[in-house]
């Protein structure tokens, strides 16, 4: 936010100094007003020419660097040169929690070409090897892998063996350890069911939530959009202006601190500060209130609706915009009920045994199976790949269930509510919206 103020005030000096968001005790807005018109037509043309170019060099600026978007795709550039991926033998414990901010895209037009590009097929085959997926079923992996080793050298025991040569050796004569082939294919139907209805009904909270943000960000753009429509133009609602904008950022900030967890909360502290300190809208106490309360965005919302009614606004306009603060009220319970409320455990715990189970004993059905392979060695490399891919269905449904900590919600809050937010505000006070059409 400093940045952007910074970057406002190099761009365009003057328009600048005429239209600074915080509002000055000593001039009313008829008075900034007058001071633009001051100046000469030419110096008028100048000046508003020195915003629009500003406004088309900053278009060429990365969107990264431009407005704070985070470019987190998992593209060559941003992700391999970076040494973010690790191979999974490398990959520490917790790596694969760690990485869940990886997979807060954003995605702008290049990362849509580059994303149905051809060479997605080859590019995430290479990438394989430093799948999350690997880290975080690898003992899963491990047990069944092992699993079908130690049936294959039982068997080897028991029934006997072929050598390298290829001479026959008999076993101890007791049978091989082996299970018809029917029982799980009469299961699979059964198990496909359960994990297509987890990453289902997984996709369909990660979509929820998604949605639900895309309308807080509009309602939050819509709240600042109508008090600088609905506000007087004078000191006073200037400064309810900036005040009321100041504690929309903060509600988002709290909202998200609260979906992030307690490691968040000296995030949110030094934003809030920062937001205080710039705006000087927001005070230290209210910034303490805030921490101190138990539930964070519900009393940034509150303390909007004190701002507006401290606004002397048509009724008709007061209700408008308290309609857009109640939609807010009510994605935050949304948000809140996805956050609290996972899917129901007994059917975690279901499919979780249930899948557990089938690839324990699935060595057994495919010993006999693949018995035109080298002693059944086949079985250990199948087992391993049909599990690595079930286990793997149902770890995107776990990871997805919980939305908010793979959303990109600093992105949101910074550059599509904040960023914007300042961008409306100093659009109105440059006075570009006031000067009249010429014929």
């Amino acid at each position: 936010m400093l940045r952007a103020r910074t970057a406002r005030q190099h761009r365009c000096p003057r328009l600048y100094r005429c239209s600074r968001l915080r509002p000055r005790l000593e001039s009313t807005a008829e008075e900034m007003e007058a001071e633009f018109r001051a100046y000469s037509v030419a110096e008028q043309e100048a000046t508003l020419y020195e915003y629009w170019r500003s406004q088309e060099e900053a278009k060429q600026v990365p969107p990264c660097v431009q407005s704070g978007w985070p470019l987190f795709s998992d593209k060559g550039e941003d992700a391999e040169d970076a040494q973010d991926r690790l191979p999974w033998w490398k990959q520490s414990k917790g790596y694969s929690e760690r990485g869940r901010k990886d997979r807060r895209t954003v995605y702008m037009h290049d990362d849509w070409v580059w994303h149905r590009s051809s060479d997605r097929f080859v590019r995430n085959m290479l990438t394989i090897g430093s799948s999350g997926i690997n880290q975080a079923l690898s003992k899963e992996l491990t047990f069944v892998t092992l699993d079908a080793v130690s049936i294959v050298l039982i068997n080897a025991l028991f029934a006997g063996y072929q050598d390298f040569s290829g001479v026959m050796h008999p076993g101890i004569g007791m049978p091989a350890l082996m299970l018809p082939a029917l029982p799980f294919t009469i299961l699979m139907p059964a198990l496909s069911l359960l994990l297509v209805f987890r990453t289902n009904t997984g996709y369909a909270r990660w979509n929820e939530a998604r949605t639900l943000w895309g309308g807080l960000i509009n309602n939050c753009r819509n709240v600042v959009r109508q008090s600088n429509t609905f506000f007087p133009d004078d000191a006073k609602h200037e400064g309810l202006k900036l005040r009321i904008a100041s504690e929309t950022k903060a509600f988002a900030l709290a909202l998200r601190n609260f979906l992030r967890g307690p490691e968040d909360d000296a995030k949110l502290r030094a934003e809030l500060y920062e937001l205080s300190s710039e705006s000087g809208t927001i005070s230290q106490q209210q910034v303490e209130a805030t921490m101190a309360a138990s539930n964070r965005p519900m009393f940034c919302l509150s303390a909007m609706s004190a701002t507006l009614r401290k606004a002397d606004l048509n009724p008709q306009h007061s209700a408008r915009i308290d309609a857009s603060i109640s939609v807010l009220v009510d994605l935050t319970g949304a948000n809140e009920r996805i956050f609290k409320s996972p899917i129901p455990l007994v059917y975690t715990r279901l499919t979780a045994r249930f899948l557990t189970i089938f690839l324990v004993l699935l060595p057994l059905a495919l010993w006999g199976t693949l018995s035109e392979s080298w002693n059944h060695w086949a079985t250990i490399p199948a087992e391993f790949i049909i599990a690595f891919f079930l286990f793997g269905i149902e770890e995107v449904g776990i990871q997805i269930e919980e939305p908010f900590s793979i959303l990109p919600l600093e992105a949101f809050c910074n550059s599509a509510i904040a960023a914007t937010s300042d961008e409306m505000l100093g659009a109105v006070h440059s006075g570009v919206f006031e000067r009249e059409i010429e014929h």
